[in-house]
């Protein structure tokens, strides 16, 4: 028994003697310190990159969002320049009024893009108005076309003289 009390002592002793050379050493303490150093330095730049790639990747979703408005706002202005111009080509005048009435959306599709066969559905619901002239057609001109006379032959006062 006393040589396993002296042995636990050696022990012991041994092991105070190693932990004392590994805190004394300055080397030691100076690798650790380095490395600490290291390592909150990494952190940091971590934590600055890491709230600059947030700050980037949400300015990209609000860019993303600004382009699909715009190209929603593009395809709606084109929808309505399509309706203006196929009212036209059929015989309609369509206001801006009449236009800023119209759910102008119904004429995209379900990619938002502009739905040309439904625009052209549309435009033919409506008969061509019978256009009105600009002014008096047939006013001073004498008979035109092949409209017959308005009243009997008149024969002039000479022609009857000859008979």
């Amino acid at each position: 028994m006393d040589d396993s009390l002296n042995s636990t002592a050696k022990a012991t002793t041994e092991m105070d003697q190693v932990a004392e050379v590994a805190t004394e050493s300055p080397q030691a303490g100076s690798d650790a310190d380095k490395w600490k150093s290291l390592s909150r330095t990494n952190e940091a730049r971590w934590k600055a990159v890491s709230a600059e790639l947030e700050a980037a990747t949400a300015k990209n979703a609000e860019l993303e969002q600004a382009i699909a408005d715009m190209q929603a706002e593009h395809m709606h202005q084109l929808a309505v320049i399509q309706l203006e111009h196929a009212a036209k080509n059929h015989g309609l005048e369509l206001g801006p009024e009449a236009i800023g009435r119209l759910d102008v959306s119904s004429f995209l599709d379900a990619a938002g893009q502009v739905d040309s066969a439904a625009i052209a559905d549309f435009v033919n619901s409506f008969t061509p108005a019978q256009r009105q002239p600009k002014f008096p057609q047939n006013v001073g001109v004498g008979p035109q076309g092949s409209q017959p006379p308005a009243g009997p032959k008149s024969v002039p006062l000479d022609a009857r003289a000859r008979r």
